[in-house]
């Protein structure tokens, strides 16, 4: 797992991920802005409507500018209602495309990851940052558009009203809000915000190790480890608790300095509207004006902190799905490899140096090796012999650092990935099943599959008879991962998918090992023909299953040592291949 470090994303990093998704629809954006602004406006001018009402009705000699003047208030209360409504209703599907084009982009781009990027990340983690992402995106926004930008214009509009009346208590108010928003922003950004950030950098942290315990059930429970895995996950909860008991204390102590500050402004407005009065230059309407102009702004300024709040610990949200897209892809999206066209299947390893990431000591160096199209190999070795490895760099899961693997004569790191992985049907040791139907596992490779040709695939892996007894049988859910099946099961299901698929390179990775002797004598023979005619490499512990390999390839350390068919390499005295067949005796290499 990656280690944990804070996030080098700034607030303003994370305004401009944002803006960038905003501009994607800008005609909705600026539709939106515009009916916020003057419905704003229009909330903004309320006060004055009412005390022109106030004040015609004081008069009481002109019931015609009474009804006209109550006309106009309620006409721009009933108005601005109307365009706030109308707004959230364009906004509701402004923001739903946005949260889905995010969850769009994120998707694809772990797709395009390296493999080393996932062999040191908790999947649950990265499940847990697209998740927040895609509901504090909506949150980030809503600050900002919905709630900030009609702050801001109600703000404005009424110190401008306010100035018209009593220029004095205008600017004393700016002053004073001023000091309110320095104060407000102080205390969320250095106090409560870091808490928030802390506290979300948590939930990362819970959900990885959460899926991490539920994947391991099994184990866990096979050697009885449940209080020991229980005791762990009460030590991470306790230690998510405490973070979420800061950042609320943090938040609550922002919010009693936020009410402070808002008593405050309503005994300036007061009481300088009385100061007004009592010097004769503020009439009842005057007051009534005041009283509804902060009962107007406090029920926005109240929310500034809050808005503050909400908008600082929505950007650490989306702190983790910024730093995933700023992890680096296989291939540089922007840069279009042309596709290679592998038909034959001849593989070349030309001087291959190797080093896994994170790693000091080489795997190969100045490795070579020819394949020829057609041919049937076998990898035989110890672990850590550099079998595995070989497979990886051919299907180009890890950059080289130098020399050429080459198919067909083209140089796979200069192609696209697609192309390449598209000619390779992989049955490996451990196969992973996606929590979906027998007939959309087998298909996986060869989704528009007819009937028939699934029904083939299947019959030639010996798995048909299997699924005809289920009750669904083909439409059979496997469970996640293919739980519910057995492992020769799933080995099987993932023989019928490589067959359906049809590809020039066949790469079997002990492709037979969970299947016991029976089964396995039935399938050889489906894979003895599924492996001619086209070019295919078997990792093999389990000697017996090679044995009319067209060449076997002996790994030491990350070279090859020995090469040949079978009967030539039990010839060889004291060949690392002639004692493992020895020691064998038809099992599995001894380790």
């Amino acid at each position: 797992m990656h280690k944990k470090t804070p996030s080098s994303q700034s607030f303003t990093d994370v305004l401009k991920f944002a803006a960038g998704y905003w501009i994607r629809q800008p005609s909705k954006l600026i539709l939106i802005l515009c009916i916020l602004l003057l419905a704003a406006l229009l909330e903004t001018y309320l006060p004055t409507a009412l005390a022109s009402f106030l004040n015609a009705i004081q008069q009481n000699n002109n019931r015609n500018l009474i009804l006209i003047t109550l006309f106009i208030f309620l006409g721009i209360y009933f108005v601005q209602a109307l365009l706030f409504t109308v707004a959230y209703l364009i906004y509701n599907v402004f923001e739903t495309h946005i949260f889905k084009s995010l969850v769009d982009d994120v998707f694809a781009h772990v797709y395009r990851l390296p493999e080393n990027y996932f062999s040191n990340t908790f999947t649950g983690s990265i499940v847990s940052r697209i998740n927040r992402a895609r509901q504090k995106i909506e949150v980030f926004e809503d600050q900002i558009i919905v709630r900030i930008f009609p702050t801001a214009i109600i703000i404005i509009g009424s110190l401008i009203f306010l100035a018209i009346q009593f220029p004095l208590l205008a600017i004393i108010l700016l002053t004073y809000l001023i000091i309110f928003i320095i104060v407000s922003a102080f205390v969320v950004f250095n106090i409560s915000g870091p808490a928030q950030g802390i506290y979300a950098r948590g939930q990362d942290y819970f959900s990885a190790h959460l899926a991490d315990n539920i994947s391991g059930v099994f184990p866990t429970k096979s050697y009885a480890q449940e209080p020991y895995e229980i005791s762990r996950f009460l030590d991470v909860t306790e230690n998510l608790r405490a973070k979420n008991l800061h950042a609320y204390r943090l938040g609550n102590f922002a919010g009693v300095i936020q009410r402070i500050l808002l008593t405050g402004m309503l005994a300036i407005l007061m009481g300088g509207g009385t100061w007004y009065f009592f010097h004769g230059m503020a009439s009842v309407e005057n007051m009534a004006y005041l009283a509804f102009a902060y009962t107007i702004m406090q029920s926005y300024i109240r929310d500034v902190g809050e808005n503050i709040k909400n908008l600082l610990t929505s950007s650490y949200d989306l702190h983790g799905v910024m730093d995933l897209l700023d992890e680096q892809p296989e291939v540089d999206q922007h840069l279009q490899l042309p596709d290679l066209h592998i038909t034959r299947g001849e593989i070349i390893f030309d001087h291959i140096e190797f080093t896994y990431p994170e790693k000091i000591t080489p795997i190969f160096n100045n490795f070579s090796v020819k394949i020829r199209a057609g041919e049937r190999i076998a990898l035989v070795g110890h672990s850590g012999s550099g079998k595995t490895t070989f497979i990886r760099l051919l299907q180009c899961l890890y950059p080289i650092q130098q020399g050429d693997i080459t198919i067909d004569g083209q140089n796979i790191q200069q192609g696209s990935r697609q192309s390449l992985r598209r000619a390779m049907s992989l049955v490996p040791q451990d196969p992973i099943l996606f929590h979906r139907s027998l007939r959309e596992n087998i298909a996986y490779a060869k989704p528009d599959a007819s009937d028939t040709e699934i029904r083939n695939a299947a019959k030639k892996a010996h798995i048909e008879d299997f699924i005809l007894s289920l009750p669904l049988q083909y439409e059979t859910l496997v469970g996640e991962r293919g739980v519910k099946l057995s492992g020769g099961e799933r080995q099987r299901i993932a023989i019928a998918r490589a067959i359906l698929a049809d590809r020039p390179i066949l790469i079997l990775d002990e492709a037979t090992s969970s299947l016991d002797s029976e089964s396995e004598s039935a399938i050889q023979h489906a894979l003895h023909e599924l492996t001619q005619d086209r070019t295919s490499i078997m990792i093999a512990h389990r000697l017996s299953t090679i044995l009319d390999a067209d060449r076997i390839l002996v790994f030491d350390a990350g070279k090859i040592v020995e090469e040949g068919t079978h009967a030539e390499l039990v010839k060889l005295e004291n060949g690392i291949y002639a004692n493992l067949f020895k020691l064998q005796s038809g099992g599995f290499i001894a380790e």
